[in-house]
């Protein structure tokens, strides 16, 4: 990818960032603290989910080689995330904000940790994702904290 390629997406990288810390700091000044938590829930389960494109469209790029594994694994995140959403509705489920937290968290390392065993060429993609991950697992644990 070309330097301004990998500038803009380093750039709309970091914009996806801003609904976690928005949601983040309405919880802190409990400012519809509950609903923030909620939104931030869900919006950390859609931005799992997105994660596995990228696998997806490395193996389109590559022609020659039997990607089937790639493409399976690529799936993982939004099978996970559509399952939290889905988990979240569930009345049993309806009180276990700080598990939605923990668990959400815990695919993102997970996922970052897949990732840099796979994409290894992709250094400035690793750099970003590493970054961007240990931003949003930060903000998961600072609801997590002021969840108990």
């Amino acid at each position: 990818m070309n330097l301004i390629s990998q500038y803009t997406a380093q750039r709309l990288g970091f914009a996806g960032l801003v609904p976690f810390i928005v949601l983040t700091l309405m919880a802190l000044l409990d400012l519809h603290g509950d609903l923030a938590i909620t939104l931030f829930i869900l919006y950390s389960a859609i931005i799992f989910s997105f994660l596995g494109g990228i696998h997806w469209g490395l193996c389109m790029l590559d022609a020659d080689t039997d990607h089937r594994r790639s493409l399976q694994w690529s799936m993982v995140p939004s099978v996970t995330g559509f399952a939290v959403l889905v988990a979240t509705q569930l009345p049993i489920c309806r009180d276990s904000t700080l598990s939605f937290l923990a668990i959400l968290a815990l695919l993102h390392l997970f996922w970052l940790n897949y990732e840099r065993r796979k994409l290894s060429a992709h250094a400035w993609y690793l750099e970003l994702r590493g970054r961007l991950t240990f931003t949003v697992v930060a903000l998961h644990v600072i609801l997590l904290i002021i969840s108990l």
